[in-house]
């Protein structure tokens, strides 16, 4: 294989190409998994045989739809949009291994049966489910196109939270709370899930007063949404914005000068300084600020080096402004600890956020008692947001449920409330009797009493029989889930890991390419 095509191939993997004028450099986002090859390499860049074999390992598509699988693997997989296969360098790297003409009908024509299919096995594992709940994620490409998505979660017999995404909705004309409650409202009734339903966790702000009438269902702010808006409000209350502004400028200082980022190397490295890529935030992102003024402050001795030999003393940060970073470092190393223990992958029930925000208040309440005004500020800010999910009843009871954090609510000496309504779905469960009722309460007492609990709760209530009742209503509480996208999306540096790649999809393809993408 040639050098020259071996770089076409890359680039296309890299998101390169006729649309990489359209990426700014700080923005841009490598693919949002670990693409690997194969182990022939030819001068450190894969084979045209390695590329190939790992494509043909990695293809969710054989499935006897036609001869464009690898493209439809790529499209898939790398969220590329159709476009793409008429490209030159694509079509000269696949075309070795293809027996028809590559074109953009003929594959969109493959994709839409792909989408037919999966769809049907979607639609028979939703027909068979009970007691659903959605999440619905509100975002824009680049061009500020609006988009929608709703996925669906229940917990299965053999006790697995399992999720689909169902439709992504184009917004063509607005993207009101009012809009999107109107498709979401659609779509369900499209997948026949609208009576099964009984909650939404939604990023949009707004929704809950846009409700629809006949709906049952009762909305939940995303929890890493609702963290995000605290720190934004806590940044604009603390009068911070300038300063991040002034550490967005330093970034894109040395992201536009090769020399002045060489001499920070080397600067780096004779003060031996860990050295980091300098990471520009996006907007008033708290993970993304949080790793940006960490960079900063670990290699501030070098950047004030290379700022006195190139005279920005515009850029140069007092001692004072330091000092604020740090505060908010501090801050954010809890925020980021704290959502850490949602968990790592898919999507985690409601029942750990009354415990998470316990132990992020106390965290903050030490801080603040040391002298930390953002933490005390950002305190009060998400006390306004999220303290009272304590004394909403779904949250308590789903965590009196929760075996690993009952005692959040348990030690309080009132929970008639939980137990009262424990009792009131017991007693509308289809498999209840009324001889039962006297032994009710020596349930609730075994479960209150039980400690020691080391299995997650899913486990738990699949292996205590003892506790089937129970386990019935606790099958309807834990399938609702507290964040509108999956937490590995909410833990990841860059949010845009995904976002940059289905920015760029055609309009007319979002739904099916995200479908398939998120269905495997």
């Amino acid at each position: 294989m040639s050098r020259r095509r071996v770089h076409f191939a890359n680039d296309f993997h890299r998101g390169r190409g006729r649309r990489q004028r359209d990426f700014q450099k700080d923005r841009f986002m490598p693919l949002p998994y670990k693409r690997i090859y194969g182990t022939k390499w030819s001068h450190g860049k894969p084979n045209l045989q390695a590329q190939q074999n790992h494509n043909q390992q990695e293809l969710p598509t054989n499935r006897g739809y036609g001869s464009n699988d690898k493209v439809l693997n790529i499209i898939i997989k790398d969220l590329q949009p159709l476009s793409s296969v008429t490209r030159h360098y694509l079509t000269r790297t696949l075309q070795s291994s293809l027996d028809v003409q590559l074109s953009a009908s003929c594959i969109r024509n493959e994709l839409q049966n792909l989408y037919r299919h999966k769809r049907v096995e979607v639609q028979n594992a939703l027909n068979n489910a009970s007691n659903l709940a959605l999440s619905a994620e509100l975002w824009s490409s680049s061009e500020k196109v609006f988009y929608l998505t709703v996925s669906c979660h229940f917990i299965t017999e053999n006790w697995k939270l399992t999720s689909y995404v169902l439709d992504t909705a184009h917004l063509l004309t607005k993207h009101t709370a009012e809009n999107a409650a109107e498709h979401l409202l659609r779509i369900s009734n499209e997948w026949n899930i609208t009576e099964k339903t009984q909650s939404v966790v939604t990023n949009i702000d707004g929704i809950k007063k846009a409700h629809i009438n006949g709906c049952r269902w009762t909305y939940i702010p995303c929890f890493a949404h609702t963290l995000d808006k605290v720190f934004r409000e806590t940044m604009q209350r603390t009068d911070c914005e300038s300063l991040l502004r002034k550490c967005q400028q330093i970034v894109a200082f040395f992201h536009q000068s090769d020399k002045a980022s060489h001499n920070l190397q080397q600067y780096s490295a004779s003060l031996s300084l860990r050295q980091s890529q300098l990471t520009q935030s996006s907007g008033l992102n708290w993970r993304t600020t949080l790793h940006m003024l960490k960079n900063i402050l670990e290699q501030w001795p070098a950047i004030f080096n290379v700022f006195v030999d190139r005279r920005e003393d515009d850029l140069c940060l007092s001692e004072n402004e330091r000092k604020i970073m740090e505060n908010i470092v501090a801050v954010l190393n809890i925020l980021k600890e704290v959502t850490e223990e949602i968990g790592s992958q898919g999507f985690s029930p409601i029942s750990k956020i009354i415990p998470l925000v316990q132990n992020l208040q106390e965290r903050l309440r030490k801080h603040w008692m040391g002298g930390n005004g953002i933490a005390k500020k950002l305190s009060e800010i998400c006390d306004y947001h999220i303290g009272n999910s304590k004394k909403i009843l779904r949250f308590r009871v789903s965590t009196a449920l929760d075996p690993q954090n009952k005692t959040s609510v348990l030690q309080e000496s009132d929970i008639e409330d939980i137990t009262e309504e424990i009792r009131k779905q017991i007693r509308g469960s289809a498999d209840h009797c009324s001889r039962d009722t006297e032994s009710q309460e020596s349930v609730f007492q075994r479960y209150w009493k039980t400690t020691n609990i080391s299995v997650n709760a899913l486990e738990f209530w699949k292996s205590n029989k003892e506790f089937k009742k129970l386990a019935t209503v606790a099958r309807k509480y834990l399938t609702m889930v507290s964040t509108a996208i999956p937490v590995e999306r909410v833990h990841q540096l860059q949010e845009s890991q995904l976002a940059n790649r289905r920015n760029f999809l055609e309009p007319e393809n979002v739904n099916m390419i995200l479908f398939l993408n998120s269905n495997k």
